[in-house]
């Protein structure tokens, strides 16, 4: 099966480009995902871990079930703001 994932920051300059496509096999999860990026885009392997996963649009969990042509978003941690 074929997901596309979007990379936001500063992911879309290590991956080169701000969407990949990634082959699975049937059954993978997001955590099979995470392993073959970090194989297909070595670049990003550090940041992997601190990343949360959205599968068509919803915050999903590493033991999520993909399906063909899912849309995967890589959201970087976010800080900062102010008090208020």
């Amino acid at each position: 099966m074929h997901v596309r994932v979007r990379l936001f920051a500063g992911l879309k300059e290590l991956a080169g480009g701000p969407e990949v496509v990634v082959d699975l096999q049937e059954g993978a999860t997001v955590l099979d995902l995470e392993e073959q990026l970090s194989r297909e885009y070595p670049r990003l392997r550090p940041l992997l871990a601190s990343l949360a996963f959205a599968v068509d649009e919803e915050y999903k969990t590493r033991d999520y079930a993909l399906h063909n042509n899912d849309e995967i978003a890589l959201i970087p941690p976010i800080s900062g703001g102010c008090d208020v």
